[in-house]
């Protein structure tokens, strides 16, 4: 049940983001926008896929695709130029593994390692972004910005389900039922405040109005 909630909800922050096309017209915002007509195709054609003893190749592959838009993603929203080199170094680590596990490939299995470091290393990145946030004094509610949102959404869903990749690939068939409606959940959450982010509007210029009005009152 949970599987064809988050499957069909997928379509939601597309419809949204189309809406309201004018409030998104952001590089970020597009790389995301694109990261979700993706995962929704993924995820109508994946019984197909599966019944096909494609598994390995639909998870790596997609995995692969996934990492590239989000860390482009917070690489464009990122300032400081010692995080973004972080970045550059730490996905080229990541490419290697990625390819490494896919040319050595089984069928019908998850593929846990690419998946898993794709999610520490979303954490690791998240987390540059709301330190840079945090510390810029021109910022004063950070929840304003669109890609706050976004962060949120990525660091809710991967620190979820960091250790449910990391045992995934030795899950039997009815642990794969019991568990995987974790990430079912963090992914409908995911979605849910990605279509958040499309909704709003961008409030940079109305924050700088109102910290310029405090210090002139002051």
């Amino acid at each position: 049940m949970l599987t064809k909630i988050s499957q069909g909800l997928g379509i939601l922050p597309i419809v949204v983001f189309l809406i309201f096309l004018k409030r998104n017209n952001k590089k970020g915002e597009w790389v995301i926008f694109l990261y979700c007509i993706l995962s929704f195709i993924t995820d109508q054609i994946y019984g197909f896929l599966k019944a096909k003893n494609y598994t390995f190749s639909v998870f790596s592959s997609f995995t692969f695709v996934e990492y590239a838009l989000f860390s482009l993603f917070i690489y464009l929203s990122l300032k400081e130029k010692a995080f973004k080199v972080i970045l550059i170094i730490c996905s080229a680590i990541f490419y290697g593994i990625t390819i490494f596990t896919f040319a050595g490939k089984r069928i019908d299995s998850f593929d846990s390692l690419s998946a898993s470091f794709e999610a520490s290393l979303m954490i690791v990145y998240c987390i540059f972004f709301l330190y840079e946030r945090m510390k810029d004094p021109a910022i004063f509610y950070i929840y304003y910005f669109k890609d706050f949102w976004i962060i949120i959404a990525l660091l809710l869903y991967f620190s979820s389900t960091l250790f449910l990749f990391i045992y995934a690939a030795t899950f039997t068939s009815q642990e794969h039922r019991n568990y995987w409606g974790i990430n079912n959940i963090f992914d409908i959450l995911k979605t849910v405040l990605f279509t958040i982010s499309f909704i709003m509007k961008d409030n940079n210029k109305k924050q700088e109005f109102s910290l310029g009005t405090s210090y002139n009152e002051m």
